[in-house]
């Protein structure tokens, strides 16, 4: 249950930070199991979280300090949920596929985070 658990923060940030907030973390988790007929563990490889991931290696590799920060604090699923809000605009634009290495998309994505850091405005691509 813990690795659903942590696939749920990263699959939804926000949705995560909600049901933490109600205290029905557990209780969600547990609604999931007779509703697919499956067991828990089995539930674990339908939850894609590749933004989620990709956006944490690239706090990471660009900014570690700042991400062992957010670690440390405990407030990286947060920020990366915002992370996630503002990069949408850049993912649409200029495409995501995982496991495929574009260049323009992670300097794009370098940059919007950069922006989100400095607290300035973030615009579009």
């Amino acid at each position: 249950m813990i690795i659903l658990n942590n696939r749920l923060a990263k699959l939804d940030p926000t949705f995560y930070i909600q049901l933490q907030e109600n205290r029905g973390v557990t209780d969600f988790i547990a609604s999931l199991q007779p509703l697919k007929g499956i067991p828990l563990e089995a539930l674990n490889t339908l939850v894609d979280s590749s933004k989620y991931d990709y956006i944490v290696e690239v706090l990471d590799e660009e900014f570690t300090e700042i991400c062992a920060d957010f670690r440390r604090i405990g407030i990286l699923d947060y920020e990366v949920s915002n992370l996630l809000t503002v990069c949408t605009p850049v993912f649409e634009t200029l495409g995501f596929i995982e496991g495929e290495d574009n260049r323009m998309l992670r300097y794009a994505i370098i940059g919007t985070i950069a922006e989100y850091l400095e607290g300035e405005p973030v615009g579009g691509v």
